[in-house]
């Protein structure tokens, strides 16, 4: 990943979206092709949205968001911090 920008995942200003970097910046959308570096291991794969993904503590209900597909078949959810890069 010497040569690729790394960007940190942030609340985006757009509710219940994820933007590199800065909060007004680019959002991550469906189908886009990212790395996601898990644990020590940069990990290919696309994002992905689902209409009822994610338990709310405020509700219980289940409730739409992003997450992170493998190229494997492996899901993982998004939260901030998270280091990606752009393909």
């Amino acid at each position: 990943m010497s040569n690729e920008q790394v960007y940190t995942l942030v609340p985006s200003t757009n509710r219940g979206r994820y933007a590199l970097d800065d909060p007004q910046g680019y959002d991550l959308t469906s189908g886009q092709p990212v790395s996601v570096l898990l644990g020590d291991c940069w990990t290919l794969g696309h994002i992905e949205h689902k209409r009822l993904l994610y338990a709310s503590a405020r509700t219980g209900q289940a409730e739409p968001g992003y997450y992170f597909q493998a190229l494997n078949g492996t899901v993982c959810g998004l939260c901030t911090g998270m280091s990606v890069c752009l393909r």
